[in-house]
């Protein structure tokens, strides 16, 4: 199993924080995952859809005015979390104390099981202009590691109780597959998927396109959170 540290900036749309807290006021954080949408390869291959399995979720914040906040959540069974921004998933989310961070950072653990925890589903344009299934399935996710950023790229993060935030995470499945040659992807072996003769991403089907994008997974990603006034 690998265990894949990533990096992902976090853009942070807020207003500037007050000059006083209350530390013990918290703001709602809930989740959103998503695939990168754009078409590559001449507009030739695509992604859209998928799942990612949580099965914990730890976050710890370094507060510069107040004590340090470390948070943590198992999930059992694990939580099915889909790849569309539009997907609520309503158990990751939590409280977050207000404050000024200097640094946080997130930890997604997936289950350590022989299954599937990361799919991601899209379409490729063969050499006859047919679109086709593709299908990319990960096994070997234990955990990744999120480090916030600002819209700067700067590390202090403030989170104020008047709003609440959302986490949007976008896996960039254009990354991964930049280093794959169109003519991979046409010589690649086929099978059926969703009744369609498609192409099939696995540690043992297309192993070779497998490996090469796998060795990417934890580049390029990226996770913006945005912000809404409280209704309640």
């Amino acid at each position: 199993m690998k265990k894949y540290l990533l990096l992902l900036i976090i853009v942070l749309q807020a207003c500037s924080a007050d000059e006083s807290f209350d530390f013990k006021s918290p703001s709602g954080l809930s989740f959103y995952f998503d695939v990168n949408r754009e078409a590559s390869k001449n507009g030739r291959l695509l992604f859209n859809d998928g799942f990612i399995l949580i099965s914990r979720l730890q976050l710890e914040g370094d507060r510069v005015q107040a004590e340090d906040y470390f948070f943590q959540n198992g999930y059992q069974p694990p939580i099915l979390a889909e790849l569309d921004s539009n997907a609520y998933n309503p158990q990751l989310q939590f409280d977050f104390p207000q404050g000024i961070y200097n640094r946080i950072e997130f930890e997604f653990e997936i289950p350590s099981s022989n299954i599937t925890v990361l799919q991601v589903d899209g379409q490729f344009k063969d050499s006859t202009g047919a679109w086709i299934p593709i299908r990319l399935e990960v096994s070997s996710f234990e955990l990744f590691q999120v480090l916030a950023a600002d819209r700067e790229g700067e590390q202090e993060i403030v989170i104020e109780d008047q709003f609440s935030y959302s986490a949007f995470i976008r896996l960039n499945t254009v990354h991964w597959f930049s280093g794959i040659s169109i003519a991979q992807l046409e010589a690649a072996d086929r099978t059926i998927i969703n009744g369609q003769s498609g192409i099939l991403i696995s540690d043992n089907q297309n192993t070779a396109i497998y490996n090469e994008v796998d060795d990417r997974l934890d580049e390029l990603n990226s996770l913006s959170i945005r912000w809404a006034l409280r209704t309640s």
